[in-house]
């Protein structure tokens, strides 16, 4: 039922996909049905939605660059968020796409992409404070053993050595406060 659902909102939106009212929406549809399709083992279908999602982005930054509503908003009547909340949330739901992408990349044995995409979701998430401090670390521990696999061994000790600073913020923060 979500998967037709999901495919109903991007059938009436795909006109209005541009529109700032709808990019963001039509954007995490996207990136929903590539995880659905990428936990039915359906990787090259994920991908097609996950690409997808990551062109519009791009195509409307390129074309309008406006902070886009935030699909909450359509619920939200009495309610409004700013524009530098909307560029946030919007900066995230593209952050998902970039992570999704990176998992793919990975089951595709496309390493190099997927390393590529990781990198940037880790960089995106500390910039925007989206992210799980454990979570961030680990997979910049791992990242950091990509590169050293590749003898980029500058690029890994910088990913273990912010690891070991995401690691010691965890460290400081009271149980349940781990998430941004």
């Amino acid at each position: 039922a979500g998967e037709e659902h999901l495919a109903k909102c991007l059938q009436l939106l795909e006109r209005h996909r541009l529109a700032r009212d709808c990019v963001s929406l039509y954007i995490q549809a996207q990136n929903n049905l590539g995880i659905l399709w990428s936990e039915r083992n359906d990787i090259k279908t994920a991908q097609t939605y996950l690409e997808s999602a990551e062109a519009l982005y791009n195509q409307y930054m390129k074309e309008n660059g406006n902070p886009p509503f935030d699909s909450s908003e359509h619920f939200m009547t009495e309610e409004t968020l700013s524009d530098q909340e909307r560029s946030k949330r919007f900066e995230k739901v593209y952050t998902h796409t970039l992570y999704y992408l990176a998992q793919v990349y990975q089951h595709l044995e496309m390493t190099e992409k997927a390393a590529q995409y990781c990198h940037t979701t880790l960089k995106r998430q500390l910039e925007y404070s989206g992210y799980y401090p454990i979570e961030w670390a680990l997979n910049a521990a791992i990242l950091s053993q990509y590169y050293l696999t590749k003898q980029c061994f500058m690029e890994s000790r910088h990913c273990l050595a912010a690891a070991s600073v995401i690691i010691g913020q965890a460290e400081q923060m009271p149980s349940g406060e781990d998430s941004k």
